[in-house]
């Protein structure tokens, strides 16, 4: 079984609290905006993981062009 996906946690935590009593909600929107976060913190994490790999591929290169 796969691990769920945030954006479709999200969504259907955002469609639970436009049906939900006032009290619950305020939690369902909690989960919505938590899932968003991952989401966000994840695409931040592959940006820097690219970028981290870009200039350890250019440091490899400038290291063996000066011997």
């Amino acid at each position: 079984m796969s691990a769920p996906n945030p954006l479709h946690l999200a969504n259907t935590a955002q469609q639970m609290a436009r049906s939900a009593p006032a009290s619950d909600a305020v939690v369902f929107n909690k989960v919505a905006m938590v899932c968003m976060g991952v989401m966000a913190a994840a695409s931040v994490a592959q940006v820097f993981q690219s970028l981290l790999r870009d200039l350890n591929r250019r440091e490899k290169g400038s290291l063996g062009r000066g011997r």
